[in-house]
């Protein structure tokens, strides 16, 4: 009956007609169509590659290399490019770096241009043999397929390590990427996400929560972490400084790609890939590390599952141990085609797998009005806490000129990014700005000792 419908449907579209279908990328459509002609001329070039370009593209790479094999020995150009792309996603780099020398010796010898798409394969591919020396030795003790709707709810997370949540725990209003995860910490008085820039580039921002328990303006994470393509993913580390997220630019090896940067006293410094085998020529993000329970998770499809995707547990080491770049099966343990093989000998995580699988992580952590430090080790966090009604007093002055305060702040960041983008006209507003907040940090030192004078 299969046949059928597939001869009947391939019928009903002519060989033209499936042509335009292709080169507007309805692979699925087409590919039954090329088949059909290809029964009746199996060592046609063209239709050779056609078929092996559609099931290519619906991700039956070892169907499609024998029919682009085909295509490259009758002298198809752009038969290498895609033979190319195979071997780079299975690892085999040199056999990738091989096919595309062929396709660019072609375009030379045809007088063509390299497309940007097969110029960014080359500095891909250069890029995955560096990692490919410098493959982590890591234990991975178990994993997971989730459909990737909210994929994230899958981490078992203790409550010191932070939350992972959903755009719905953003402020009315505010925009954020789609999709997204929304970083918080512990305390959940500061949020990091991804939102969409004036050219609908996706960056990091974050917001910090006032004491009215308001939220000020988000603010891109200041440094050198969205130079190109997306970003997306963020999780920090409970130092607050180390920060973990995905990106799919110049320095990915193929979309997403798990980065690593550490916020200095002028912003994030330079992030860097964190290489194999967390990244794949696949989307590889959001990775989190749990410091209670010594557990990590990231986020991959790399295995090619339709919606679903793989999520990694492993167990982090404080310094990087690399495999020998002459270890026996390096790129397995690059893909992770068994993640068993990791395990060291006799170990048994069962009781670990156990105790992280009986953590809450949508347990509700309490929020207070607001955080405030007083002698002797005290934190005020509500305004029952205050026993004077002038201390109480005092301290609604202090909350209301700290959230003007962090207004100024916002302000301040954007007429700087406005400088730093040219407008050299904002250089006045700065530093009258500045005077400003230098002048309410003075003010709001003296109400904090007044309210503290007060109390006690």
């Amino acid at each position: 009956m299969s046949f059928l419908c597939v001869g009947a449907f391939a019928g009903a579209v002519t060989l033209d007609e499936a042509k335009e279908m292709y080169l507007q990328g309805d692979f699925a459509g087409a590919l039954p169509v090329f088949q059909e002609a290809l029964a009746s001329k199996p060592k046609d070039a063209s239709l050779n590659h056609w078929v092996g370009v559609c099931l290519m593209q619906e991700g039956r790479d070892d169907e499609a290399v024998p029919h682009l094999k085909i295509a490259d020995t009758k002298g198809i150009a752009e038969a290498p490019r895609y033979l190319a792309e195979i071997a780079f996603r299975k690892y085999d780099f040199e056999g990738a770096e091989s096919y595309i020398a062929k396709y660019e010796k072609a375009l030379k010898k045809s007088r063509k241009t390299m497309p940007e798409g097969a110029q960014a394969m080359i500095d891909r591919i250069d890029l995955a043999k560096t990692m490919l020396d410098r493959v982590e030795r890591i234990v991975i003790i178990d994993s997971v397929t989730v459909d990737k709707e909210d994929f994230f709810r899958a981490y078992r997370l203790t409550p010191e390590s932070g939350s992972l949540n959903t755009a719905e725990v953003l402020p009315e209003g505010v925009e954020a990427a789609y999709p997204t995860v929304v970083y918080m910490p512990e305390t959940r008085t500061s949020m990091t996400w991804a939102a969409p820039d004036s050219l609908e580039n996706y960056v990091l921002v974050s917001s910090n929560q006032l004491f009215d328990g308001s939220w000020e303006k988000p603010s891109p994470l200041p440094g050198a972490l969205s130079d190109s393509g997306d970003s997306n993913f963020p999780f920090f580390m409970s130092d607050g400084v180390t920060l973990y997220y995905a990106n799919d630019g110049d320095e990915s090896i193929g979309g997403y790609d798990i980065f690593i940067s550490r916020k200095g006293e002028d912003g994030f410094l330079q992030p860097q890939n964190i290489g194999m085998p967390y990244n794949s020529p696949y989307d590889d993000y959001m990775l989190a590390i749990d410091e209670v329970t010594g557990v990590g998770w990231w986020a991959t499809d790399r295995n090619r599952i339709g919606d679903m995707i793989t999520i990694y547990k492993f167990i982090p080491s404080d310094l990087r141990n690399n495999y020998p770049v002459d270890e026996e099966g390096l790129a397995a343990k690059a893909m992770i085609t068994d993640y068993r093989s990791t395990w060291e000998e006799g170990k048994d995580y069962s009781d670990l797998l156990e105790a992280i699988n009986e953590i809450d992580p949508d347990k509700k952590v309490k929020v207070g009005d607001f955080r405030f430090a007083l002698p002797g080790g005290r934190i005020y966090t509500s305004w029952d806490d205050f026993k004077s009604p002038r201390a109480k007093e005092l301290m609604e002055q202090y909350v209301e000129s700290e959230k003007n305060f962090a207004d100024k702040l916002s302000k301040l960041a954007r007429l700087r990014d406005n400088y730093r983008n040219g407008n050299t006209e904002a250089s006045a507003a700065i530093l009258k700005l500045e005077k400003q907040i230098d002048a309410d940090r003075t003010t709001l030192r003296k109400l904090a000792n007044e309210v503290i004078k007060a109390e006690n």
